[in-house]
């Protein structure tokens, strides 16, 4: 008896047999095309186009993420940067960021943050390393300092050291952070001279590195004269001396006094050394 098919029925069986005769097409299927994350890790600029007479349109700050569709051996990728599209070429471009180091140029302070709620974590000495991966034009960069982790302003860093910074300021020389305050004018007798004029200027001295000897001071210049500084030495009966030849531990603090024989009003530069790699910082001003 032959079998009657309902319509449903015979639908089914025509859309199997068109997905089956899809599978084994020899045609290939239109594929989704793939995004690309990237980093800009050379100060890249944002093209019109592709061609020759292409346009710039802006600049586009290291460590600036931008994500493509564009095949990965093209020269040049299409980005959204900002609001733009554009073209930029794929030898600035890296899978990563880049690592960029600076130094601290004026004191410093690490926040948790970079809202208006932001607290401040901790103090940088001038001249302390730091790293970031931040994109270079931030306002505030991430860094680490020690075992805390938090932003610094920018404007705070360079990439050069400091190599003199006024009575008063904490710097980072070596494995030391060292501090020369201002000089406090004295007159009075000493060890070797009686009614004489002459300077207290009290040191502060950090190890953060292994233990070992701190630096010392041995140059004093007054109104920009050079003057052997261990020769000017007035030990005043007054202050404890600083013994910078003492072996100094991790985490240890060396503090005290050191005076000169100057008489007040002169502009006085004061010369630290380090005593392993002879890193140098001088301290300077007015008495």
């Amino acid at each position: 008896m032959l079998k009657i098919f309902s319509p449903k029925l015979i639908v089914a069986l025509v859309c199997s047999i068109g997905l089956f005769f899809q599978l084994l097409s020899p045609f290939p299927t239109a594929e989704a095309s793939s995004t690309y994350t990237y980093y800009v890790k050379t100060t890249a600029n944002l093209y019109s186009s592709t061609s020759s007479s292409k346009k710039k349109l802006t600049t586009v700050p290291i460590n600036t993420k931008l994500t493509t569709s564009t095949s990965k051996s093209s020269k040049m990728y299409k980005v959204t940067y900002k609001g733009k599209k554009g073209y930029v070429y794929s030898s600035n471009l890296s899978k990563t960021k880049v690592k960029l180091s600076f130094f601290v140029k004026k004191g410093a302070g690490l926040y948790s943050n970079t809202t208006s709620k932001k607290v401040k974590l901790d103090a940088l000495p001038i001249n302390t390393k730091v790293t970031t991966t931040s994109i270079k034009t931030d306002k505030m960069y991430r860094v680490t300092y020690g075992s805390k982790t938090g932003y610094v302003y920018a404007s705070n860093l360079s990439t050069k050291k400091v190599s003199k910074v006024p009575f008063g300021q904490t710097v980072r020389i070596g494995n030391f952070t060292v501090k020369v305050n201002n000089p406090v004018n004295q007159y009075g007798s000493s060890y070797l001279y009686d009614d004489a004029n002459y300077i207290s200027l009290y040191v502060v001295i950090k190890n953060y590195g292994p233990t070992q000897i701190p630096g010392f001071f041995p140059d004093l210049y007054i109104n920009d004269k050079f003057k052997d500084a261990l020769e000017l030495q007035f030990y005043s009966t007054k202050y404890n001396e600083l013994d910078t030849i003492v072996e100094l531990a991790k985490g240890k603090t060396l503090s005290g006094y050191l005076t000169y024989q100057v008489s007040p009003g002169k502009k006085l530069e004061l010369v630290y050394r380090d005593f392993d790699n002879f890193d140098s910082m001088t301290f300077l001003g007015t008495n």
